[in-house]
């Protein structure tokens, strides 16, 4: 955040927004500590996988100099896209897994 401020002249507001994005995750954070303890971690591995592969690929793309039809508005369906072909993965692996057994 404060790289983006420098580059427009106001780096004490853009500090104050990474002050206050830090304490928003800190209290975000303990608030959902307890429910989260109770989600297997092999879950939280693939969600956590799975949007960081989304936003990658939406930036990514972005990045090469294209342009997503409905701009930001497409994230949903790269999201559907990841996770269909991750839980085909997922599929293909553990009837790998059977076949080898």
């Amino acid at each position: 955040m404060i790289t983006f401020g420098s580059a427009q002249g106001s780096i004490g507001l853009a500090a104050l927004g990474a002050g206050i994005a830090l304490v928003l995750v800190a209290i975000v954070g303990l608030r959902v500590r307890g429910p989260l303890t109770r989600v297997p971690e092999n879950t939280l591995k693939f969600a956590v996988g799975v949007m960081l592969t989304t936003f990658g690929i939406f930036w990514s793309v972005e990045g090469a100099g294209a342009h997503w039809p409905g701009d930001d508005a497409s994230l949903p369906g790269v999201l559907a896209f990841v996770v269909l072909l991750s839980f085909a993965a997922v599929a293909s692996l553990k009837r790998r897994r059977v076949a080898f057994a």
